[in-house]
């Protein structure tokens, strides 16, 4: 069997410099294994797996702190912190304002929110972090290490938005939609998981609404658009972080706002015209298109140093 922490230090490696390794995590990560021997060697399992957590858990805050534990890094994520909250809260009321006041949301408010909450993180959550990114390489220069965890940020962000997006916000919608009507009803694209939503490209299902402006293509491209948004928002704060403009943060910025502002205060009814001079799918990829091509302006003042 191998030792507890091997696994752990192979991934510190990838996100912490060596200076760190050496002071932080490698004496961790020795009395992690040092404690759990002794336990097996006195015969007592149960202590040793309550070791190996407690020693993941250290791991995981000395590894926190050692990513932000510079003043910038901690600026940082509170403003993206702070951001992210006031963004969530500005998507949840924009739905709130158009839902149906009804006797069944009487006295269910709290539900609704809650329901509501992963919808609203599937847009607050890429542009927050991009901003906290910026901001955080923005007042250093990027190392290596920097650019690993920002690797890393980016694997993990895609794949908590691929699930979130595909399944975890269907199912709250449903449930708020349930909530709203007062009964089982039947589900519209946003209550339909990925597989649903490819399924019903295909041909129609009887438990399955046709309501709304939009058709399927939009909420299928849509879908698929806010999943790989986290990617793309990533890349534009590395990209302005490391341009040579002070033009830079101006564009991120803008483009970050406008990225919100795309799903947070547009309707379906005014997305729907639209449709009279571009095809719906091309129309749910209009916020990831202004994003790319702000990445292409940032990449074209260059990276260094700046002026």
């Amino acid at each position: 069997m191998n030792r507890p922490g091997l696994q752990l230090r192979a991934i510190a490696a990838r996100l912490l410099d060596r200076s760190t390794l050496e002071r932080l995590v490698d004496p961790l990560i020795a009395d992690l294994q040092f404690e759990h021997a002794e336990a097996m060697r006195h015969g007592r399992p149960g202590r040793a797996r309550w070791i190996r957590v407690a020693g993941y858990v250290a791991f995981c805050k000395v590894a926190a702190l050692a990513i932000f534990a510079d003043w910038h890094g901690a600026r940082a994520t509170a403003v993206a912190l702070a951001a992210m909250m006031l963004v969530t809260a500005a998507a949840i009321c924009s739905v709130l304002a158009g839902t149906p006041a009804t006797i069944h949301t009487r006295g269910n408010m709290v539900w609704l929110v809650f329901y509501l909450v992963p919808q609203a993180l599937a847009i607050s959550v890429p542009a927050c972090m991009a901003l906290g990114l910026f901001l955080w390489i923005r007042c250093e220069d990027p190392d290596p290490s920097s650019k690993r965890t920002v690797l890393w940020l980016i694997r993990l962000s895609l794949l908590v938005a691929f699930v979130n997006i595909g399944w975890i916000v269907p199912a709250a919608n449903t449930s708020y939609r349930n909530i709203v009507a007062g009964a089982a009803t039947l589900r519209g694209p946003n209550e339909l998981t990925f597989v649903e939503l490819g399924q019903r490209m295909g041909h129609e299902h009887p438990g399955i609404a046709l309501d709304g402006p939009l058709p399927t293509a939009f909420w299928v491209n849509a879908r698929l658009a806010l999943t790989v948004a986290p990617v793309l928002l990533c890349v534009l704060a590395l990209a302005g972080a490391t341009a040579r403009s002070r033009s830079a943060a101006a564009i991120v910025f803008t483009t970050l706002t406008v990225f919100v502002s795309c799903y947070v205060l547009f309707p379906e009814d005014e997305i729907a015209i639209l449709m009279r001079w571009l095809p719906a799918a091309t129309i749910a990829w209009i916020p990831n298109v202004i994003a790319a091509l702000a990445i292409g302006t940032l990449a074209g003042f260059g990276s260094g140093a700046r002026t």
